[in-house]
């Protein structure tokens, strides 16, 4: 598949045959999206649809998690409530700015937005917000902060997307973005956040691998660096806790495996479809994280296999709208963001998901669009809005079309 992708990747573009959604008027109406024979300069209505629909599941979810917690500490229980709604409402104009923005000039403002998310990485380190053991918030007035990783995400998607574009991932521009990627990885770990760092090592790799790099590199490099993560892990006390809570968490069920356990009861009490919107009992203090790293577990519990399923649907969706964009792109640059973008979303919410169900050790990672979390929730509104840009670049039809 990659192999293909990479050839599709590679096409040569007749721009006269083509036209960006920059160039449409306002007179030019909105339609159905990509590759459905819609007119260019029509966005994927379905990644809208699907993009909403995640948007209220999370609010209505962090409401649910999140009240008790914020009536004991806030005396308000709609207090983290109206923070994430504030958030996405923010979210939701840098999706809109981003829909009308034409996304090649993001390729010049790769490396410039980059070095911003260097400085913020390397703010974290002298100003930042201690929280379980990481700093990686930088606090904001009333009470709000913000997360430079999850700017850092994307500013690794449009390095890694200028470099694949070019004629060869091997030139001199390509190891400078190369560079800046490993400073910015470099910087999150050292806060530590190894599982932001494994989510941009992955992304790296893949976005070099779908342009064609030789998958002897690609095979030849892994064990290399998954022995490091290893001496990592194995050499941090938290982290190797978190490993062996995992592999057998009922032999510390109330320390290294409480979290997961915790997990596995709420998912259990859920049955198929729930005990009810509300009326989760795991979440009273019992599941720690309830309305961030666990929201799913939550989600299981109130509404059951099959909303759970609904949920996993839905990030399903997300992704086969975000990689057919990425496919029918003509553009190399938007193809490669594009893939990037959505495997980006789609990864951090399949690792959120394996998280709670035991699949994979506790991570820290949040669930996009649902999760408690105003840098996430902007920032993946943010991703989406690029997506829905390129979605509104593809083949405008032509009398002698050629197959």
């Amino acid at each position: 598949m990659s192999r293909a992708y990479a050839q599709a990747a590679s096409r040569s573009v007749n721009p006269t045959r083509y036209r960006t959604g920059g160039d449409f008027g306002p007179g030019e109406r909105f339609g159905d999206g990509v590759g459905n024979g819609a007119r260019a300069g029509a966005f994927d209505q379905t990644l809208m649809y699907t993009t909403v629909a995640l948007v209220v599941v999370g609010l209505v979810s962090v409401f649910t998690a999140s009240a008790a917690q914020a009536d004991l500490e806030t005396g308000n229980s709609l207090t983290l409530l109206f923070k994430q709604l504030i958030s996405a409402v923010i979210g939701a104009g840098a999706l809109v700015f981003f829909i009308g923005f034409p996304f090649e000039r993001l390729k010049r403002l790769a490396r410039p937005f980059s070095l911003v998310c260097v400085g913020l990485l390397l703010m974290t380190m002298f100003m930042g917000t201690t929280a379980n053991g990481s700093e990686r918030w930088i606090m904001l007035p009333f009470g709000f902060q913000f997360q430079p990783s999850d700017f850092a995400k994307v500013g690794a998607i449009a390095l890694m997307a200028q470099a694949t574009s070019e004629r060869s991932i091997w030139s001199m521009g390509s190891w400078l973005n190369l560079l800046m990627v490993g400073m910015m990885i470099v910087l999150i770990l050292q806060q530590p956040n190894l599982s932001v760092t494994m989510i941009l090592g992955i992304l790296t790799f893949a976005m070099m691998f779908v342009a064609g790099l030789s998958r002897s590199i690609v095979l030849g490099t892994l064990p290399f660096i998954v022995f490091l993560a290893y001496q990592k892990i194995r050499h941090t006390e938290y982290q190797w806790k978190r490993i062996v809570g995992w592999l057998d968490p009922w032999k510390d069920a109330q320390d290294a495996g409480y979290n997961l356990i915790q997990s596995y009861y709420a998912i259990g009490s859920g049955g198929l479809f729930g005990v009810g919107l509300g009326n989760s009992i795991q979440k009273l203090y019992y599941l720690p994280f309830q309305h961030t790293d666990f929201i799913f577990s939550v989600i299981c519990e109130e509404w059951g296999f099959f909303g759970a399923l609904i949920v996993m649907g839905l990030f399903a969706l997300l992704g086969w709208r975000g990689f057919t964009i990425a496919w029918h792109c003509p553009s190399r640059f938007g193809k490669m963001l594009a893939f990037g973008l959505t495997l980006a979303i789609v990864l951090q919410a399949m690792i959120n998901i394996s998280v709670t169900i035991g699949l994979m050790p506790v991570t820290g990672v949040t669930l996009p669009l649902i999760s408690y979390g105003g840098t996430s929730m902007i920032v993946t509104l943010a991703m989406i809005g690029m997506l829905l840009n390129i979605s509104r670049t593809h083949p405008l039809p032509q009398p002698q079309e050629e197959f």
